[in-house]
């Protein structure tokens, strides 16, 4: 039976260990800066605490049959001598962490920089900061005693270098990252064998005093007399560092729409009258809020018929298929657009023919049919508007397109994307019925 309290006492004396554990081991992620890359602060975590938990019950198992042995068993009096156990070994192991932790010291609750300037010699040259030839370091050291025990690199401010009273005076810059130990800085260039270190006179917590400049140091030399003016010194100050801005509140879905809306149309409100015709085909390729607005931009243009004729004809297949694409979306298209879209077909039939003549060896991916196809995926639209509301013939260009793309059915684009839905129009258009090698329209 005693033994059975005992393992009670111990049981819960382990519990409390395992979340002390866990308590001190969170706090050492932020006192240690352990990384969280892969999770690796979370099983620092966790195994601290199962680890701390494991030897609280043991630690309570011991005390608890100590404590049977020489006052005898009690389950009150066991489990309270293995608590207080835990729970001052756990008191202590938080001391020894935290003092043995680089925490850095703040300032009003703001993080610290150690701002350094060091003082060249008065026979250093004029023309440039000595700290502009080389690879430059500056350091700043916690020791311990005479010995360095931990190192932060700042950075060394070049370019904000200036020159008074015949001395070059370099800025540095560094995280005061610990309040361990006495404070010691160095500069250095890389390939020189002298380091010129400095101690400074700065506290484990310093205050809003030294957010001022120090003096120049070292005042004086080991014999009492005044720091010479050639020998480097520096001066130091602590700057808090400011906080980052507040993160903009986060936007609901519709508030981000109504946002994205606004940007849009500033933006196409934006667009000049006299810009090229082209400047509103992007509010045409799906239905949007300007979309109407831009048809009537385009409709009212005094020259829009000879805008949209040297687009559907032009070099550029991408912009033709974007202004016969306008062109099918017009109310009332101009019939003076029909000669231009009859041009329009017959340059598709070109490049169809032009790639009909190229060796496949010489284009095997078949590249040579995009430019037709992209103008004819534009065409057929503008044919299809021109023929309901002006009365549009196309049938030559249409079967002059739909003859020329049955000779390379190895092409998908020739086959599938010009073929097939030419042979439906001209069937439909015209009653010429497809060839039974032609693909089925969907």
């Amino acid at each position: 039976m005693t033994w059975l309290i005992s393992l009670l006492a111990a049981l819960i004396a382990g519990i409390a260990g395992l979340f002390l554990s866990g308590f001190i081991a969170n706090a050492c992620v932020s006192w240690y800066h352990v990384s969280s890359r892969e999770g690796g602060a979370g099983y620092f975590v966790l195994f601290l605490a199962l680890g701390g938990g494991i030897a609280a019950f043991l630690i309570g198992l011991i005390t608890a049959r100590l404590m049977a042995s020489h006052d005898g068993a009690g389950f009150g009096k066991e489990v309270g001598a293995a608590l207080s156990v835990v729970v001052g070994l756990a008191a202590i192991a938080a001391l020894v962490c935290r003092l043995l932790a680089d925490v850095p010291p703040k300032l009003d609750g703001q993080d610290l920089t150690l701002e350094v300037e060091f003082r060249f010699p008065h026979s250093t040259g004029t023309d440039k900061p000595p700290t502009a030839d080389g690879n430059w370091r500056f350091t700043f050291d916690s020791l311990s005693g005479h010995t360095v025990r931990k190192s932060a690199a700042g950075v060394v401010l070049t370019e904000a270098a200036r020159f008074s009273e015949g001395r070059w005076i370099v800025p540095t810059r560094v995280s005061l990252f610990t309040a361990r130990g006495q404070r010691s800085v160095t500069l250095a260039r890389e390939d020189a064998k002298d380091v010129m270190g400095f101690r400074l006179p700065l506290p484990r917590h310093p205050g809003s005093e030294f957010q001022d400049w120090s003096d120049w140091l070292p005042r004086t030399q080991a014999n009492g007399e005044p720091w010479p003016a050639d020998k480097m010194s520096c001066r130091f100050r602590i700057q808090k560092v400011a906080p980052p801005p507040p993160s903009p509140p986060l936007q609901s879905e519709a508030e981000r729409k109504t946002e994205e809306a606004a940007k849009k149309e500033a933006v196409f409100a934006a667009i000049p009258t006299n810009s090229p015709i082209e400047a509103w085909f992007p509010y045409l390729t799906y239905e949007q809020p300007q979309t109407q607005r831009a048809l009537q931009q385009i409709a009212s243009r005094p020259n829009v018929v000879e805008e949209l004729a040297a687009l559907v004809v032009g070099d550029d297949a991408t912009m033709a298929h974007a202004a016969l694409m306008c062109i099918s979306r017009l109310p009332v298209p101009p019939r003076e657009l029909i000669p231009p879209v009859q041009a329009a077909g017959r340059r598709i039939a070109e490049g169809i023919a032009t790639f009909n003549r190229i060796p496949k060896e010489e284009d095997p991916a078949f590249e040579n049919a995009v430019d037709p196809a992209t103008r004819f995926y534009g065409w057929i639209p503008a044919v299809k508007t021109l023929r309901a509301k002006c009365g549009g013939d196309f049938i030559p260009e249409l079967k002059g397109i739909l003859e020329l793309s049955r000779v390379r059915p190895e092409s998908h684009c020739m086959r599938v994307d010009i073929c097939r839905v030419a042979s439906h129009y001209l069937h439909q258009w015209a009653g010429i019925p497809p060839l039974p090698t032609d693909p089925k329209p969907d």
